[in-house]
Parts: C-alpha cells; structure tokens; sequence
C-alpha cells in the first residue's frame, strides 16, 4: 500500500494496490484501489471520492461516501453505510448492492445488481445508455410518472423490506426485474388427535398423519417425528409412519422442512387405552349426553307450560291461538323423540356397563 499526500491541506489521497482496510476515524479526499487480487474493506470513515480499478474489489460495509466509481471490471459491493452517486463507469465494471443507503444512482456501461438498500435523492441515472441494471425482489409494481422521469418501482426485497426508486428519464429500460420466493418456512401439521385401543399386545401400532403439511412457496422434501417413551426419545420419517406405542398419552411433535428452513413444531395426542378403557369412555360419554337430554326436556317443558297458561288467559298479545297451539304441539313432539333417544341411551348405557363386568370377570386369574 502506498500513500500519497494530495494537493487539498483538507485530506489526503491513499492509494490501495495490495489489501486494506479503512475504519472509523479516517477521512480521505480520495482513494483508488487497484489489481486484480486486491481487496479494500471500508468499515467506517469518510472518502469525498473511491474509485477501483483493474478488476479490484471494495467492499463498504459501513462509513460515508459522497462519490463511488467502479473502472475497468472491477467490483464495488454496498452492504451498509452512505453512499452518494455510485457510479458503473464502463463495460465490465460491477456494483452490488444489498443495503445501505444510496443517493443518485447512475448506471454508465457496467451493471448494477440491487437486492437490498434504500435510494433516496433522485433515484437512478441512466449515465451511458447501455449499462444493465438488475433487481432482485418481489411483488415489484411500475408506476409510470409521463413528463417527470420514467416512473417510480415499488417492492419488496427477499428479506421484506419495501422499497421504493424512482428513474430518471430513459433509466427504466435497462432494468431487469428478478422474482424471487418470499421465502416463507414451511408449515406443519401433525394431524388430529387419536385414540387407539390396545389387545392383548404389548404396543400398539398407530399411523401418524402429516399430509396437511405445507409449504407456501414451495415442497416439503422430509417429515421428522419426535416422541419421548420412559425417557427415552424416539424418532420416525415420513409424511405417514407406523410407530408402536404403549399404554398411556403420548405427545408426538412435527417438523417438516422444505431444504432451505423448518418449520415451527407442530403436536398431535395419541392415546392408548385397553379395551375396558375405551368402554368406561364410551359410556361415561354417553352419560354426558343422558344429562343434556334431561336438561334439554326440562326447558322444552317450561315452554309448554308457559304457551298452555297463555291459551288459559286468552290473552294472546301479538299472537294468535293457532300459531300458540302449532308451537306447543312441535315442542312435544320434539320432546317424545328426545324420550325415545333418553330409552335408547339408558339401553346402551347398560350394555357398556354389562361390557365392563364382562372384561373384569375375564381379568381375574
């Protein structure tokens, strides 16, 4: 590296033709970097002009720039700080852009890739007429602007950062628009719960159920499942595994992932009951069920009372005897065939409970 003291007694010149940095605290009127294998960090600071040349790469991570200037195929890449008026001044130079800030962009012969940052001034020149630029986002929208410039292009980057640059006359045209994914993770769904009824083995074997995975903007590639037994953690693949599972709750946890991100933890409840188990289930279910009806017959009662004093006092109010007469009669026949199920449920009741003394007969030695 050489330095060279300019003709300004505000700043001085430096000259890069071999790798370096510049930080914070450093300020420059100029620097030139040079060479095919140099590299020049700029971390901080404040540079009035940078320009590379000779196929060097600069690489600005923060500080500010008032003008930046790429020559003769080489690299400049903006991933923080200020940088007004980046330049591509001719064929085979290059200015990636993935954040930052930027103000009057001018595009000459070479190409300008954007994929991040924000452009506030006047947005993007077109300097030479056949430079390239190419922006790399999604749900881009064009707006033209007649009389002022070409118009103003909204979007968002990959990240989902919006944004939003204006061109200048005659600067549109050499965009290339590139769609990307939004790059959503994808989304697991570890099905709906199960119970499962245990014979006489010692496992029982349960199909898991993960189909109703998704992936917004693209395909699930594996299917990972994760259960704990006694301690001890258990693991199965696919969209639906058979596993064995003893007596008892099991959690089972889902993560799918798409080759690129996974997916936030989805669960599903497996239990495993014995025969006699799903029976007392069954029937207390049933008993849940009984009590309702009786509740149900109850209000439906107080209605046909209440509609039966009404026809006794003869005043009907808005009413008419008829309608009173056709509403007490539909309430009681919905109230027989709510006697009918109360008998059949009375009837099945039994017959769990007959079940379950059957099975505890049969378990005693």
């Amino acid at each position: 590296m050489c330095v060279s003291i300019g003709p300004k007694a505000s700043g001085a010149y430096i000259t890069f033709s071999s790798d370096g940095v510049i930080q914070d605290g450093e300020f420059y009127d100029g620097v030139f970097v040079y060479g095919k294998n140099t590299a020049v960090e700029i971390k901080g600071g404040n540079i009035a002009k940078l320009s590379s040349y000779d196929r060097s790469t600069v690489n600005v991570t923060g500080g500010h720039i008032t003008y930046a200037q790429s020559y003769e195929q080489s690299t400049i890449n903006i991933s923080g700080g200020t940088v007004r008026v980046p330049t591509t001044r001719d064929s085979g130079s290059t200015i990636n852009i993935t954040g930052g800030t930027f103000w009057n962009v001018e595009v000459g012969s070479g190409t300008l890739n954007m994929s991040g940052g924000h452009i506030a001034g006047l947005g993007i020149f077109n300097a030479a007429g056949n430079g390239k630029v190419n922006i790399e986002g999604y749900n881009f929208e064009f707006n033209p602007m007649p009389g002022q410039n070409d118009g103003r292009l909204t979007g968002f980057w990959q990240g989902g950062m919006p944004f939003s640059i204006d061109f200048r006359p005659g600067a549109y045209r050499l965009v290339t628009l590139n769609e990307t994914s939004i790059g959503l993770a994808p989304v697991a769904n570890a099905g709906p719960d199960q119970t499962v009824v245990l014979g006489t083995a010692a496992a029982a074997v349960v199909t898991l159920d993960g189909s109703a995975s998704r992936d917004p903007d693209g395909s699930i590639y594996r299917y990972e499942w994760f259960w704990t037994v006694n301690s001890v953690t258990f693991e199965a693949e696919g969209i639906n595994p058979t596993i064995l599972l003893p007596l008892g709750e099991h959690t089972i946890e889902l993560v799918v992932n798409d080759g690129q991100r996974k997916s936030q933890p989805d669960y599903v409840l497996v239990e495993v009951l014995t025969p006699a188990q799903q029976i007392e289930r069954l029937r207390n279910e049933k008993l849940r069920l009984l009590e309702q009806i009786d509740l149900m017959l109850v209000k439906e009662q107080q209605v046909i009372d209440e509609l039966n004093a009404v026809l006794d006092s003869g005043n009907y109010g808005s009413l008419n005897q008829d309608d009173i007469i056709a509403a007490t009669q539909a309430i009681d026949s919905a109230m027989q065939y709510q006697q009918q199920a109360k008998q059949e449920l009375d009837s099945s009741i039994e017959q769990l409970q007959d079940a379950l003394a059957s099975l505890g007969k049969s378990a005693k030695p």
